[in-house]
Formats: structure tokens, sequence, C-alpha cells
């Protein structure tokens, strides 16, 4: 059975013009010829006309319809196998699993659907009711902003014309904008009349995941898949993927997770509104993530200031983090964090994201220069304030060796903000904040009114940040009045010139603003 989109919130994105590159089978090796495959299979020919129009540099193996098992058809088919998906929507109901080298390349409007139809509605009252359709309760995990009854856990969503329906943990709650799975009955209530509308419900958990190398994913939307919390709708597991020229979205944990896969590229994605965040790597050295939109996602509304919602988190690896436009998710941008080690983050916009704009914590070896960073941290919740402590546009919390330099700070929380705190250890010993210098950065403390920039410390850490490298130099700081104390440091904050005169940025400028 195939439907057609049904108007998801990122469909919209399949209409922003990407800057596609070349489609790229895997290795240079020709792959063995093609096995049979289903009915609804067809060896070698063309998918149709490639997203943005761009010509693939490796032929198909196979062309495949909607309607195909597409989970066997990647088990069936050899290593690089190039396998083309026509336009339409394919209903995933269970894992695509690639093996070594092998493309699923989509072509215009091609979707992966983790989303089934609810077609059993009886009216209950002044509610709908559809049974059968929700799986048996599960363990859940992670931090909702909603502590009280944590409605991000649940990872089956609600779509109503392509639009999510907000999820509400009781029945008695349900009224003409939200919904209730209760999962001991089997029930999902609506409090619409879903006559002549078309409602689904996430159910698969995963779209595609595999630890074969080399998997190549290009041009295909993928939407509506139920993963968990710090799980990917796509998980790269697998030395040296490539994800490009694809739309991930309304999905309800992590819309693109790498996980123990090196040299992974993820570039010129639009990975928006999904549940809990854009992008995650976990233990995976050599990533490059870049020219993606990674915008308007935790629409799940996990916890936005301190666990791994928003933009995209990076722990325990190295990558390279450059040209995206990670924008107005609900949580921090770009966050590095624990034992993050050789992480570049360059040339990015970063904008009106609920925290911190970048945040290097916990982390070493990092270089965070030539982004633009506005209005961040403004849409914080539970937890929060407004000092250096709770975050800034750019943060480096007890992190070393780390440079930011040449960026363009502005209208967020705070500025730039450098913070040590009690960290206990990790794998190259204590946590400590070292050597980070801040060169060169246009800083604009004109608004909010209570940003500062500056040295914060917390806890029992009394030691001074000058012996341990703290250095900001040659910045430039826009001032909408000259005698604002808009520097923290020791405990107190500073107007321009008491900051120099306590040793900070003797070579930087105020400029009036």
């Amino acid at each position: 059975m195939v439907r057609a989109g049904w108007g998801y919130p990122g469909a919209l994105l399949l209409a922003i013009a990407l800057t596609l590159c070349g489609c790229n089978g895997g290795d240079s090796t020709s792959p063995p010829t093609a096995r049979p495959t289903t009915t609804s299979v067809q060896p070698g020919g063309d998918a149709g006309p490639k997203k943005g129009g761009s010509s693939p540099s490796t032929p198909c193996t196979v062309s495949v319809e909607p309607g195909a098992d597409l989970a066997a058809v990647a088990n069936d088919q050899p290593e690089g196998a190039v396998i083309c998906l026509a336009a339409g929507t394919f209903n995933v109901a269970r894992a695509i699993r690639p093996q070594a080298s092998q493309t699923l390349r989509g072509s215009d409007n091609t979707v992966l659907a983790g989303d089934v139809p609810l077609e059993r509605w009886n009216r209950e009252g002044a509610i709908w009711a559809a049974r059968g359709y929700l799986p048996p309760d599960y363990e859940k995990s992670g931090q909702c902003e909603d502590t009280d009854s944590n409605p991000c856990q649940v990872a089956e969503d609600l779509f109503l014309d392509g639009r999510p329906v907000r999820r509400v943990m009781n029945k008695t709650a349900v009224d003409a904008t939200t919904f209730y799975a209760d999962y001991a009955a089997n029930v999902v209530y609506l409090g619409q009349d879903p006559a002549g509308r078309a409602a689904t419900l996430a159910r698969t958990r995963t779209a595609v995941t595999s630890d074969a190398p080399g998997v190549v994913i290009e041009h295909l939307t993928i939407r509506g898949f139920a993963n968990l919390a710090q799980q990917g709708a796509i998980v790269i597991g697998g030395r040296g993927w490539t994800v490009r020229d694809s739309v991930i979205t309304a999905n309800h944990g992590v819309g693109v997770m790498i996980a123990q896969a090196d040299n992974a590229h993820v570039t010129g994605n639009a990975i928006t509104e999904n549940g809990q965040l854009g992008l995650g790597q976990y233990r995976s050295q050599g990533g490059r993530i870049d020219n993606n939109r990674i915008l308007h996602n935790n629409t799940a509304d996990f916890w936005r200031a301190d666990w791994e919602a928003g933009g995209i988190k990076v722990t325990r690896s190295s990558s390279t983090i450059s040209n995206n436009d990670v924008s107005n998710n609900l949580g921090i941008g770009v966050w590095i964090d624990v034992a993050g080690d050789g992480v570049a983050i360059t040339d990015n916009n970063i904008g009106g994201n609920a925290a911190c704009g970048i945040r290097y914590e916990i982390s070493r070896n990092g270089r965070i220069a030539g982004n633009t960073v506005t209005g961040n941290g403004l849409a914080l919740k539970r937890g929060a304030g407004t000092g250096l402590l709770t975050g800034a546009g750019i943060t480096v919390n007890t992190s070393s060796d780390v440079t930011i330099e040449n960026n363009s700070v502005s209208g967020n929380l705070n500025g730039i903000g450098v913070q040590a705190r009690p960290r206990g250890n990790g794998p190259w010993g204590e946590y400590v904040l070292e050597k980070v210098v801040v060169e060169g950065n246009l800083i604009d403390l004109g608004a909010p009114a209570t940003a500062t920039t500056g040295y914060v410390e917390s806890g029992s850490l009394t030691r001074s940040p000058g012996p341990r490298g703290i250095r900001f130099q040659s910045n430039r700081y826009v001032l909408a009045d000259a005698d604002a104390r808009k520097f923290t440091f020791n405990g107190g904050t500073l107007d321009f010139k008491e900051w120099q005169s306590a040793g900070n940025d003797t070579t930087g400028t105020a400029i009036p603003g």
C-alpha cells in the first residue's frame, strides 16, 4: 500500500534549494551482479530525477518501487549495490540494514515513513478512540522540561494531516488540541473528529542502521519514526558512512546519530523538527558535519538547559562542524560534552537556540572560529538564571586548550563565558579549565541588559585564572554605555576600564553601540 505524503512539518523543506554534491556509490570496486529481488524491484535502470537535478556518478544496481520491503532488498543485494528508490512513500516496518558500501538513493520526493495510519475510530463521548495500534509499554528514559508526567519520554507521536498533535498524559486532559496514548489498554484517544483527516501514529523505531562500512544515504526524506531518546532515526554504525542531501524530520528522538563509527560525513541535509536532537555523535573520530540546516529540533521538549536537546551534541569524539545553520532549536545549538577531543566548530550560523549557542564542556583541544552566534539562551525554562554559569552565546566549561577566535557574538543571554567547576576526572585525568584563548571576536553586549562576558568560578575552586592561561585579547566589545558593568571577573562585575585594569584584554577595544 502506498500513501501520499501528508505535508509533514519538514516536508516544506523539500523545496529548499540544498547544495547537492555528486552521488557516490561507495568504494571504487565494481559491485557483483545483483541477485533477483521482489517483484517490485527491477534490476538496473534509474529511479527518476534526483532532488536538485543532480546526476548520479554511479548507476543504479536496482530500482525499487513503493511497496517493497526495503529491509529485504538491502539484505538480498550484494555489497556495493546502489539501491535506487522511486518517488513515493515507502512504509518502513522494520529497520533497513545496509551491507558494506551499499547506497540508498532516493528520487524526487522519496519518503521513508515510520508511521502507520489510524483508521479504526470510535466516538466515546466528546473524544475519539482507536484501539490496537500501540506497542506494549516499555522502559522510558530522558529528562523532560515537564518533570511531573515526563511526556517527552513517550515515542509514539500522533500526526493529524501531517502536523503533530500535543500529547497529554491522562485521558481526562484530552481536549480538541491533544491526544493521549493508554498503553495498558492499547487505546489512542484524540480530542477532535478524525473523519476525513489523515491520522497517523509513529510506530517503527529506526529507519536505517548498520555497522557495515561505506554506506551512502542520499536524496531521501526520513520522517515519522518512533525512535527513543538518544536513539537515531538514522544510526550510523559503520566506518565511512555518508548521509547527504536528505530531509530528516518529525522523528521522536535524534534525527541522525553517529555511534562508534569513525569518518562519517553528514552534509547538505535539512534536519528539522525532530523530537529531541538534530544530530548526535558518540565515541566516533574524524566526523565531518557540514552544510546542513539543523533547525527547530526538540519538539518533544526535553530539558532545554542541560539534557542533550537541541541542535548538535558530540560526546567522546572528534569532528569538524562547519558551514551549518543551527538555529531555533529548543536547547543548545552545538554542544561538545564529556571528553570531546579535537573538535573544530567553524563558520556556522548559530542563532535563536533556547540555551547556549555553543558549549564546549569537560573536553579539550577545541577551536571555535568564524561563527555568527546571535540570540541564543533566551528561552530557557527550569533551572535557568541569567549569569555566566547559566550560559552564553559561547561557553567554555572546565575544558582545556580551546581557542575562540574571530566570531561575531550578539544578543545572547551573555556574550562569551569561560567557567570553571569541579567536574571530576576524564580519560586524560582531572577536567580543568586551562589554556583558553578568546581573541579577535566581536562581542555585542548591548542587549539583554543583564548580558556580560568574562570568567566565573563555581563550587570549591579558588585558583586565579591567570596561571592557567585564560586570556582575552584583541576583542571588540560593543557597549551601549561606556560605564556599563558588562564584564564578569573574580566574583564581581566590572566596567571596561576595570576589566582592563585587572589585566584582561589590554589590547581590546570598546565600541559605542
